[in-house]
C-alpha cells in the first residue's frame, strides 16, 4: 500500500472516478457524489494547499482510499474502497485522518474545542469505530441525503420579472460572490470566487442563477453530474436574503432538474441538515425523498500542556 499527498488536477478526475464506481457498487451508501469532491477541495478548503490536506492511498487495484482533512471545518472526508470497508486498513486510514486533522488545526491556529465526523446509519463498522474511539453523537437530527427520479417533474413557477439561466463565466464572479455571501453570510469576494470558478471540476454552465428584475442575482445553485450513475447533484443551493419567500428556490430547482434530464441524468440528489426545516421543506416540495440518513458525531480536541 502506497500513501501519498495530492499532486495535481489529474487526481481530481481519479478520485471522482473512484467515487462514482464505489457509489455504483453500494447504492450510494457512504460515498460522496463525485461532484462533492472538487466542491469540498476547492470551495470548502480554498484557504489551504491541497498537498497539505489531501492524502491518497493506492494499491495494485488503484485508489484504495482517500482523506481530505479540513482544518476550518474541523472535519475530514474519508472514503475507502468498498472491498476494503470494515478492514484493518480502514481503521488505519481513520486513525491517520484524525491525527492529521488535529495536526492541521494546531498548525493553522484554528480555534475550537471539538472535531466533527459523520457516519451513514447503514455503516455499522464506521459507527462502531467512532464509538470505540471516543466519538459521541452530537444530539442533532440526522443529515438527510435526498434523491429524486427525473420524470414527472412539477412545472417551475417564477414570479413575474424573474428568470433562470446558467452563469456565463468568470466575468460574473462579482455577482456570484455577492449572492453566495448574501445567501449564507460567508465572506466571499470576487477574487476568491473567481479562483473557485477556475478550479478543476467547476463549470460555469453548471452554475445556475435566478436573475431579479433589476439584473442582480436573487438565487443560485451549483450542480454536478455523475455520468456513471446518471446522478445529478445540487451543492450548494442558496437564495439572497433580500429575495426570500418568493418561491425562487423551488422554481430554480425544478428548472435545473429538467435541464439535468436533458443531459442524461436520471436521478438527482441533495443534502439537508437535519435541523434545517426550510431546506427540508423546499426539497420535499420539489419531489425529493429521503434516501440515506447521516448521523453527526463530535469529539473533544485533546489539550496540550
Amino acid at each position: 500500500m502506497n500513501r501519498r499527498a495530492y499532486r495535481d488536477e489529474t487526481d481530481v478526475e481519479l478520485l471522482q472516478t473512484f467515487n462514482a464506481h464505489a457509489a455504483a457498487a453500494t447504492n450510494g451508501l457512504g460515498y460522496l457524489h463525485p461532484g462533492d469532491i472538487p466542491h469540498h477541495m476547492f470551495n470548502g478548503n480554498r484557504m489551504y494547499d491541497l498537498s497539505e490536506v489531501m492524502t491518497i492511498w493506492e494499491d495494485d487495484n488503484g485508489v484504495a482510499a482517500w482523506a481530505l482533512d479540513g482544518p476550518r471545518h474541523k472535519e475530514s472526508d474519508i472514503q475507502v474502497r468498498p472491498d476494503l470497508k470494515g478492514s484493518e486498513f480502514e481503521r488505519e486510514v481513520l486513525d491517520y485522518a484524525e491525527i492529521h486533522l488535529l495536526e492541521l488545526i494546531r498548525r493553522h491556529g484554528i480555534e475550537g474545542d471539538k472535531i466533527f465526523a459523520t457516519a451513514f446509519q447503514g455503516d455499522p463498522f464506521l459507527k462502531q469505530y467512532l464509538a470505540d474511539s471516543g466519538w459521541v453523537r452530537d444530539g442533532d437530527p440526522p443529515w438527510v441525503l435526498n434523491r429524486i427520479t427525473l420524470d414527472d417533474l412539477a412545472k417551475p413557477d417564477l414570479p413575474a420579472g424573474y428568470t433562470v439561466r446558467a452563469a456565463t463565466g468568470v466575468e460574473e464572479a462579482a455577482g456570484l460572490a455577492e449572492v453566495h455571501k448574501a445567501s449564507f453570510g460567508v465572506p466571499w469576494t470576487p477574487a476568491i470566487y473567481r479562483k473557485v470558478m477556475e478550479s478543476p471540476g467547476y463549470a460555469a454552465e453548471r452554475e445556475f442563477v435566478v436573475v431579479a428584475p433589476d439584473g442582480t442575482f436573487a438565487a443560485f445553485t451549483v450542480t454536478w453530474h455523475d455520468h456513471v450513475n446518471r446522478m445529478g447533484l445540487f451543492e450548494p443551493v442558496g437564495t439572497h436574503s433580500d429575495h426570500r419567500r418568493k418561491g425562487l428556490g423551488r422554481a430554480l430547482l425544478l428548472t435545473v432538474l429538467r435541464h439535468m434530464a436533458t443531459v442524461g441524468m436520471e436521478q438527482a440528489e441533495v443534502v439537508n441538515e437535519g435541523t434545517n426545516e426550510a431546506s427540508r421543506s423546499l426539497y420535499r416540495s420539489c419531489g425529493f425523498r429521503p434516501w440515506h440518513l447521516i448521523d453527526g458525531y463530535e469529539k473533544p480536541i485533546p489539550q496540550r500542556d
